[in-house]
């Protein structure tokens, strides 16, 4: 087996970056009617919802509140769940935030204030499945319509749908412990619509953290209404929460409903490293082959009288190995190369990781 040694200018790395559909079988689009939502125990649905395709988690949805409210228990000594959900997600997606104050929150502008940002006292978030999305997910192309009601009466329920998007295609990113973030406005695929801010979309942590005092202004339903089997106990589907500290507060599931009443457009991406390998063959190399059926005799003379004095050798494969001479990689012609002293080859290795 004949070896040998790379050069330097014979191996060189490139980077790139592939997308592909978000769902599981590479599905960009789907609609929400697709979705299912996974087994979950009573205590883990205080907290989220996890939504399926095809059997396999690609969200999960939670609802926070700063102070607790909307929880099924919050008092002196034990905190609620939605209390909990707020603090982990901010301390994990925001600046200066190892410790949070009563103070300190998501400032977004939002209803309640249409000037200055506001430190917003209730979120609701989507979580992307890492599994599903890769390294991160792809910014500036996503769209999520969300679906419901816009009002809360018995009488006269107004069938409402809105998407929403980044600002990645008109706003350099800003810097957060985790990765980027960027605004999230109404539009589709990255061309907002209007100027109000729906929350924050952070694509290295695959997270969505959503107003809910916007959501509920675009699509309120009633705030009394919570989850019942396959549907809500009262009036209307929508996003106004519910504030109660009691265990039919179900927020969560309003946002898992309005999802999978709407559609999901979304890419993830991947970083990928392209290491490509030229072996070089010069003339007085490889000329010569290791198989027995080459040679002749106990003074391995080339067996084919008419090949001594111009051997002919075919290339079919390429082995890649490490200093310790253990094989790493191997390649295979499509066909087999032609060599002799009187040419040179040159095959391209390429492995992609």
């Amino acid at each position: 087996m004949a070896l040998k040694s790379l050069e330097i200018g014979d191996t060189i790395t490139s980077q790139i970056t592939v997308t592909n559909g978000y769902h599981d079988g590479g599905v960009g689009t789907l609609a929400g009617s697709n979705y299912t939502t996974s087994s979950l125990s009573t205590t883990q649905k205080k907290y989220y919802y996890n939504i399926q395709y095809n059997s396999k988690d690609h969200f999960s949805v939670t609802y926070g509140h700063k102070a607790g409210s909307g929880s099924s228990v919050q008092t002196a000594t034990t905190e609620g769940e939605t209390k909990a959900v707020y603090r982990h997600f901010y301390n994990i997606t925001e600046t200066n935030s190892e410790r949070l104050r009563d103070t300190t929150g998501w400032l977004m502008i939002d209803g309640t204030n249409s000037t200055n940002a506001v430190t917003q006292s209730d979120v609701y978030i989507i979580a992307a499945e890492r599994l599903q999305m890769k390294d991160r997910l792809n910014p500036g192309t996503w769209t999520i319509i969300l679906s419901g009601s816009k009002t809360g009466t018995s009488n006269v329920s107004t069938a409402s749908q809105f998407s929403l998007t980044d600002d990645s295609k008109t706003t350099d990113a800003t810097a957060a412990p985790f990765g980027e973030r960027y605004n999230i406005y109404s539009g589709s695929a990255g061309n907002k619509v209007g100027t109000t801010k729906y929350g924050f979309f952070y694509p290295d942590a695959g997270l969505w953290v959503l107003s809910a005092a916007e959501l509920s202004g675009s699509l309120p339903g009633t705030s009394g209404s919570r989850h019942s089997g396959s549907g809500y106990v009262g009036e209307g589907t929508g996003l106004t929460p519910d504030p109660r500290v009691v265990g039919a507060a179900d927020n969560a599931w309003k946002l898992a409903r309005a999802l999978m009443l709407g559609t999901v457009t979304l890419r993830s991406e991947e970083n990928q490293y392209i290491f490509d390998y030229f072996c070089r063959a010069k003339a007085n190399e490889f000329n010569y082959s290791e198989n027995l059926t080459f040679w002749s005799g106990s003074q391995y003379k080339i067996r084919h009288k008419d090949m001594q004095n111009n051997p002919q050798t075919y290339i079919t494969e390429v082995g890649l190995y490490d200093d310790n001479s253990s094989l790493m990689a191997i390649g295979r012609l499509s066909a087999a190369l032609e060599k002799n002293f009187s040419s040179e080859a040159i095959v391209k290795v390429r492995l992609t990781y």
